[in-house]
């Protein structure tokens, strides 16, 4: 079957925001997006450490000035639990809020987006945990993200922890209006934030890539994330400083986000959301862990998909075939993740090796990903998770 063939053998349907607004300083701007939501009585939502920064002071002044009435909730935490999103749900509706402002990082934004949904449909949170049960479009949200990662500002997913596990509110009904993408916003994440993100970003891009459900928009998408991430986040990393590179990498963590959240994740994501929460390991580094190996798991089944990959982080595969040209990018990425001083072993995380096949097992539960081009089974998984643990590169 050609590309054109299948394309026409199914409907695709994307989901994007209203608008994105990107440039250096563009918080300046903050009046007018929520203006043009006809935002009067916003919650404005952050974490502690954020609602601290000279930043957010200049976001509530712009807010201030323009006569706009918000109340903040500054108490989010990393991996909100269930019991925080009840929370910040009856408070907005308590307050009979009219529009969402969420600045920060992933979870702020997942926060945000519970809020904003809360306004327009009734009952517990919890209630929406799953696919598509957000019947009512959210009320207006507003992202302004202050990491270069999780796309969560473009996406159509709400993470929450429930019982030590991830779940995840999924509704095209909670994509976000308005997104305000300010490179100063990042200029204080420090090495270990910068690097743990911008692999969680290159991981969305690349599973993007690997995603049956993948399309011509998506990729077009994803290679060019893959490509401003290959050639910046190292100067980012060891130059937080550098506004050029911090420009490039805000960019394409939303511009991942956009194609993950339209194309979907596969093995790399079902992996590292299986083990990071029960160990305590931050998501954006357990998605750089579980990234080479990821990949090295679609070997098999998709080596041109790969090798086009290793194309789009600049590395020259002439004179290789398409295996050989997999491979690399395998490898490509693997010396990224190195470079960026991130571990690449379970082992070395503190994961014990009986507990191994405990986490295939959940992992092939709980996160079972239709659209991987290779099955998730249990005993390949399994293989996945001893390697991971051992750090073994590929021969």
């Amino acid at each position: 079957m050609s590309n054109v063939e299948k394309l026409l053998s199914r409907m695709l349907i994307y989901s994007f925001p209203r608008r994105i607004v990107f440039g250096l300083n563009s918080t300046d701007n903050i009046a007018d997006e929520v203006k043009a939501v006809n935002g009067r009585n916003i919650l404005v939502v952050a974490d502690p450490v954020i609602a601290k920064t000279e930043a957010f002071a200049k976001i509530e002044g712009k807010l201030e000035a323009a006569a706009i009435s918000f109340l903040l909730y500054d108490k989010v935490e990393p991996e909100p639990p269930l019991a925080l999103a009840e929370e910040v749900a009856e408070l907005a509706r308590r307050m009979k809020i009219d529009a969402v402002l969420a600045v920060g990082g992933g979870s702020t934004m997942d926060v945000g987006k519970v809020a904003a949904l809360s306004l327009t449909n009734p009952g517990r949170v919890e209630s929406y945990i799953g696919m598509n049960l957000v019947k009512f479009r959210s009320a207006p949200l507003i992202c302004a993200p202050t990491t270069s990662g999780s796309g969560s500002e473009v996406t159509q997913f709400a993470v929450l922890k429930v019982g030590g596990k991830k779940r995840s509110i999924i509704s095209r009904n909670i994509v976000p209006d308005s997104v305000i993408l300010d490179p100063a916003l990042t200029a204080s994440m420090p090495p270990k934030l910068t690097a743990n993100s911008g692999v969680d970003a290159l991981s969305h891009a690349v599973e993007a890539v690997l995603s049956m459900d993948a399309s011509p928009l998506t990729d077009a998408l994803a290679f060019q994330a893959i490509n401003l991430i290959a050639r910046n986040i190292r100067t980012a990393y060891r130059e937080g400083s550098n506004m050029e590179a911090r420009s490039a990498m805000h960019l394409a963590a939303t511009v991942s986000g956009i194609a993950f959240t339209n194309a979907r994740l596969v093995v790399g994501h079902s992996i590292s959301q299986t083990f990071a929460p029960i160990y305590n390991i931050p998501h954006g580094q357990s998605c750089a862990m579980a990234l080479p190996y990821a990949m090295e798991f679609y070997l098999s089944t998709t080596p041109e998909r790969l090798a086009s990959i290793a194309i789009a982080m600049d590395e020259s595969t002439v004179g290789l075939g398409a295996e050989e040209a997999a491979k690399k990018a395998v490898r490509t990425v693997r010396k990224l993740v190195e470079d960026l001083d991130i571990p690449l072993s379970l082992k070395e995380v503190g994961v014990p090796e009986e507990k191994l096949s405990m986490l295939a097992e959940l992992c092939v539960k709980d996160w079972p990903r239709p659209n991987s081009p290779r099955p998730l089974t249990k005993e390949a998984v399994l293989e996945v998770f001893e390697r991971m643990w051992r750090g073994e590169p590929l021969e």
